[in-house]
C-alpha cells in the first residue's frame, strides 16, 4: 500500500473518533477508533512504498 494513503486513512479515522467523542455518539468506541487511527499512522512510517 501507499504510505501517504495509509497516513490519510489514519488521520481520517482519528478525526472520526474525535467527532464521535465530541458529539457523544458511540462514546464507548471512540477510544478504539482513535487508537486504530494512531496504529495506522504508525504502520505508514514502516511501509517502504
Amino acid at each position: 500500500m501507499n504510505k501517504n494513503f495509509l497516513r490519510i486513512i489514519g488521520i481520517q479515522i482519528i478525526l472520526l473518533g474525535l467527532v464521535l467523542s465530541v458529539f457523544e455518539f458511540l462514546i464507548d468506541n471512540s477510544e478504539l477508533v482513535i487508537g486504530s487511527g494512531i496504529i495506522l499512522i504508525a504502520i505508514s512510517f514502516f511501509v517502504k512504498k
